[in-house]
């Protein structure tokens, strides 16, 4: 399949050292060209000191996309939601596949590579991740199960790996790739804050897009160094999300 490839970042204040490091691995560890789009939600300007980066790596293949650096798109923070929304309908028909990406996970050497011989070999899917460990190893996420049960969305994360392959409902938003159906011009992230990757599975599940395949050899690391946490979790925006799911998908949230 083409290989046109568009990585996708959400970042915001007090996170830079740890994009440093993902972009860094990112310039080593992705071999072939790629565009590389961040939305910065209220970060310190990132340009110069993200183009030397890549320069330094000598990837003069890697296209730098920034989005908001100057917050001339928007001075309101807008959460990873609001920022993958706006970063998908940019990049979406531009490209083969579109990786989504927390700014704190690190992917590991040939994870692009497996992931597309995934994608070779489940020609009907297209949705994929990999194997999210934590800093000293262990299983974070092995793809998520979703369920609906009395009108209630109860989500978990796999924690085990059995097989090369195995098919989940999601996985972590932070480490998904996207591409065939799930790039189509109709699919849209939903513009939420923090619940965008729920909202995301039940728009692609009602558009029939039902399964993920979980890569057992495309490791990522979350957190691969010290990083404060992002607190997006505000009282506010959680209380949109919950009338926001009752009434398009007519459901609570049960974690």
């Amino acid at each position: 399949m083409n290989r046109s490839v568009g990585i996708m970042i959400t970042t915001t204040s007090g996170r830079e050292n740890v994009l440093y490091w993902v972009i860094k691995n990112l310039c080593k560890d992705i071999t072939i060209p790629f565009h590389l789009y961040i939305y910065n939600d209220h970060a310190m300007p990132l340009h110069a000191i993200l183009l030397k980066l890549i320069n330094e790596q000598k990837r003069n293949d890697i296209k730098l996309v920034l989005y908001n650096d100057l917050r001339k798109f928007n001075n309101k923070k807008i959460g990873c939601g609001g920022a993958r929304h706006f970063m998908f309908e940019q990049a979406k028909l531009k490209h083969d596949i579109i990786i989504s990406l927390d700014d704190d996970m690190q992917l590991k050497p040939k994870w692009l590579e497996k992931v597309e011989e995934a994608m070779n070999y489940f020609p009907n899917h297209c949705v994929f991740t990999g194997v999210v460990r934590g800093p000293k190893g262990d299983i974070q996420h092995a793809g998520s199960t979703l369920k609906i049960e009395n009108n209630t969305l109860y989500r978990s994360e796999n924690k085990e790996v059995k097989s090369k392959y195995h098919v989940t409902e999601w996985g972590p938003m932070g480490c998904l790739a996207f591409c065939r159906s799930a790039l189509k011009d109709h699919i849209v992230i939903p513009s939420l804050y923090i619940r965008d990757d729920a909202a995301f599975y039940l728009l692609l599940k009602r558009l029939g897009i039902n399964n993920t395949i979980v890569v057992s050899e495309a490791e990522a690391i979350h957190k691969p160094i010290p990083v404060l946490n992002s607190n997006l979790r505000i009282k506010e925006e959680m209380e949109k999300e919950v009338i926001y799911f009752r009434e398009v998908h007519g459901l609570e949230l049960g974690y």
